[in-house]
């Protein structure tokens, strides 16, 4: 934790600010390694604060040994207690979560510090997040790993009449009874339902023939994996082997091009033309993928907007899709780490197109 909050120190001199309030949970867990919930941080230069309520107050005692704990009462709040701060250390800059918090929230803190100007460090943190260090990238491996047992625990349940749900559920047992937590709602899309990229699970019954797209990733130590596979309970029809083949080598050639160096809109322009140049440009209209780590949804994104360059460290998965309303979709999905001079596929689950 310790390298995270002298870079903290870093953007504070630099964005000319006495001190950061810090109150999404990921951002807190990040900096202090607070795992639980109903808490925030003040952190300045001189000073490291934790402040939460009488539940969590020993839990974060144990997990944060370089903060000091306040825990609300009647008369302690987070406002009286920025207030005090502001005094005893002379701030006037105070550096907030501009997407987090509510305009209600926002309205509150201008009466009550009108001593203050409070300024987005929104930015800051995505930034520090994106490169993962030694011990967010082992945290990430693990969960990985764990979401591959889930998958072909998953796979081994899938028979004619098995419910999206039942799978779904079989899952989220798997994963809990192993010691991690889902990283977000598991996706379990089956037949026509597979044309819906963010499907959710239904009593739908498996039948023959239909492709089953599994779009899962457990959360470990905090920190989240995430999957995609599409296979076929049966025989695919040749369409349905066709729309497969161009989903995978549109991920294969965007995979080839991935390296430090390399711009995000690059890497999801090789596989969205592919796509295109096979006659399915209208069929992909998300981006390629995107960042992870604490949060599943991170910076910076495989899509055509995100000009962010490729760096050692950064984490990003890669899934094209090919979505065919009302009859059937692919979607293959692999992780990966940047390294110095490529990447490491942190996905080891096969890709070829899997009969079951």
């Amino acid at each position: 934790m310790t390298h995270r909050l002298s870079a903290l120190m870093e953007q504070l001199q630099e964005q000319h600010l006495d001190a950061a309030l810090v109150q999404r949970e990921e951002n807190v867990r990040y900096l202090s390694g607070y795992t639980a919930g109903e808490a925030c941080l003040l952190i300045g230069p001189d000073m490291r604060v934790l402040i939460t309520d009488s539940r969590y107050t020993e839990m974060a005692e144990q997990q944060c040994p370089l903060f000091d704990v306040i825990t609300v009462t009647g008369a302690i709040t987070l406002w009286s207690e920025v207030e005090r701060l502001a005094a005893q250390h002379d701030w006037r800059t105070l550096g907030i979560e501009t997407t987090y918090c509510t305009v209600d929230w926002y309205e509150k803190a201008v009466q009550a510090w009108p001593f203050l100007q409070m300024r987005g460090m929104d930015t800051v943190y995505e930034k520090m997040r994106m490169i993962k260090d030694a011990e967010e990238l082992a945290a990430i491996r693990r969960a990985q790993d764990l979401t591959e047992q889930a998958f072909y625990h998953a796979q081994s349940c899938v028979r004619q009449g098995i419910s999206e749900l039942d799978i779904s559920s079989e899952i989220s047992y798997y994963v809990q009874k192993r010691g991690g937590t889902l990283a977000f709602d598991t996706i379990v899309a089956s037949g026509p339902h597979s044309s819906m990229p963010h499907a959710q699970p239904s009593m739908r019954k498996i039948q023959p023939g239909d492709f089953i797209t599994i779009d899962m990733g457990a959360r470990v130590d905090g920190y989240c994996a995430d999957m995609t596979r599409t296979f076929v309970l049966g025989k695919p029809t040749k369409e349905m082997e066709k729309i497969y083949a161009i989903v995978l080598q549109s991920q294969l050639h965007a995979l080839d091009s991935i390296r430090p160096g390399m711009v995000c809109n690059e890497v999801d322009r090789i596989a969205r033309d592919y796509i295109a140049q096979n006659g399915y440009g209208d069929c992909f209209g998300h981006s390629l993928g995107h960042s992870f780590g604490l949060f599943i949804h991170e910076e910076p994104r495989f899509g055509p907007s995100c000009t962010q360059v490729l760096q050692p460290g950064m984490c990003l998965s890669v899934e094209p899709g090919i979505y065919l309303p009302g009859r059937f979709g692919v979607r293959i999905e692999d992780t990966v780490c940047i390294t110095a001079d490529g990447y490491e596929n942190l996905t080891h689950v096969p890709k070829e197109i899997i009969l079951l």
